[in-house]
């Protein structure tokens, strides 16, 4: 218990540390990493705040220049001097030409794990994909796991993807995310079956040989990649409100127990859809629906015809096929939704697709009209140079649509724009790391975290040497 006397000294010179630790932990998570171990010298009341530091956020942007070994030492010293407290969250970003050892990152993550950390978030561009520590796998307290682990060595040819142990048990856990992982029915099933709070499911890249994907309590489904094995599988989610599918194509997807989607993102590309599985059933109750691709537009022009209204749906995107060939879905889609408000509508970039799926004859859009009194806000998104847009701005002014409400943006000024901005990002980023670095210079009374990594904690390392057997 720190006495009325020495917080009121410090706080003379530091208002921040006097607020409540729940508070500035929460602070913290925001700061990088290398100020925070600098902090420590402010006060002895901000050394123990730090001690007990509940956020590591780890990203390789924030060490530029450095060594492997020595960003290894930075984390392994940095591990020492925290109290024996738990860890909330535990994030690390390397995007290095040069990949970590192996040894180091099993001994980070397995410390995360008896400190009972809640968010475990692992993002990597190289790894050796069979020697994560089985213990993340059954660890009680995470709720959002995230092991996106990039592509594998040249040398690891065994495995496409990080395997999965044979038991897994994650009894706290609500969100999880794999990318480049093997995620098979059997590891599937052990997710969703003994992880009873699990509602949010990300696999990106991982499906392989899934039939079935079954869960009473998940609300939120994102499917990223082709997919491996049988061609067709079955979602049986009657609580998803929320569904994301790039990749595999609309015909591998049918529904079990349907579910009445909230928001949903589709961008597939597959050969044919034959409407066995009734698809557009999933989303009469969509506020937010974005559908892309061409299987999509035969799924729409076979099921919309006999479809009733969208009695929620508000906003609208729709496209990535010949619009100006083919308006019929976009039509129908207008002809059934009296509450729409915001309409995109993507043109199919010149001068190539972005890939070939299925197709069908042009249907007839000879007479139809629709009526969309809320519609305030229609986007067209194309390539410069293509001349069939006018059509498209005619038929929605033909219909009551005021000009004035249609925007026409070309995708190769969305990349322009968005060129600058991402640099200015980079850049700020830069900047403030190099203002960090000119300060650190000038304060030299600042404790210097180059000492945690020019350290070498081989003498402390015996809580680590002993946990290698759980591997």
């Amino acid at each position: 218990m720190e006495s009325t006397d020495e917080h009121a000294m410090e706080s003379d010179t530091d208002l921040i540390s006097v607020l409540p630790g729940e508070v500035l932990q929460h602070i913290l998570s925001f700061s990088r990493i290398r100020a925070i171990v600098r902090m420590r010298r402010l006060s002895r009341r901000w050394r123990r705040v730090i001690e007990c530091l509940q956020f590591i956020c780890l990203d390789c942007r924030d060490f530029k220049h450095w060594k492997v070994e020595k960003f290894a030492r930075f984390v392994d010293n940095l591990l020492l001097i925290r109290s024996k407290v738990d860890l909330h969250t535990f994030q690390l970003y390397w995007f290095h030409y040069l990949p970590l050892n192996c040894n180091d990152l099993r001994k980070w993550i397995l410390y995360a794990v008896k400190h009972n950390v809640k968010v475990l978030d692992v993002e990597l561009d190289m790894y050796d994909k069979t020697t994560l520590p089985s213990r993340i796998f059954t660890c009680r307290s995470v709720e959002e796991l995230s092991l996106q682990m990039g592509e594998a060595p040249d040398e690891d040819l065994e495995h496409v993807g990080l395997v999965l142990p044979d038991i897994i048990q994650l009894p706290s856990l609500k969100k999880l995310t794999l990318s480049d992982v093997e995620v098979d029915q059997l590891s599937l099933n052990q997710f969703i079956g003994r992880s009873p709070n699990l509602e949010d499911l990300h696999l990106i890249n991982s499906a392989t040989y899934l039939e079935l994907i079954a869960s009473k309590v998940l609300k939120r489904l994102t499917l990223d990649g082709f997919m491996h094995g049988p061609k067709r599988f079955t979602i049986s989610a009657p609580h998803l409100v929320h569904f994301e599918c790039q990749g595999c194509a609309l015909q591998d997807v049918s529904w079990g127990e349907q579910p009445s989607l909230e928001s949903a993102h589709i961008d597939t590309w597959g050969k044919k859809y034959d409407g066995e599985s009734e698809f557009i059933g999933v989303l009469l109750s969509a506020k937010t629906p974005a559908l892309f691709g061409s299987d999509v537009k035969v799924m729409l022009e076979k099921e919309l015809p006999a479809c009733p209204v969208f009695e929620r749906l508000t906003t609208l995107e729709i496209g990535n096929w010949c619009l100006t060939e083919d308006f019929y879905a976009v039509l129908r889609f207008l002809q059934l939704s009296p509450r729409l408000g915001e309409l995109t509508l993507m043109q199919k970039e010149l001068p190539h697709a972005a890939g070939k799926g299925a197709e069908t004859d042009a249907m007839p859009i000879d007479g139809m009209t629709f009526q969309c009194p809320l519609l305030e806000t229609v986007i067209i998104q194309c390539s410069k140079g293509d001349d069939g847009i006018d059509k498209l701005v005619n038929v929605l002014a033909a219909n009551g649509i005021n000009p004035k409400k249609i925007q026409v943006t070309f995708y190769e000024d969305i990349e322009e724009m968005e060129r600058p901005e991402n640099r200015r990002i980079i850049e700020e980023r830069e900047k403030e790391l190099c203002n960090f670095e000119k300060m650190a210079k000038k304060n030299p009374e600042w404790v210097d975290e180059s000492r945690y990594a020019d350290s070498n904690p081989e003498t402390d390392s015996d809580e680590y040497d002993n946990d290698y057997d759980d591997f």
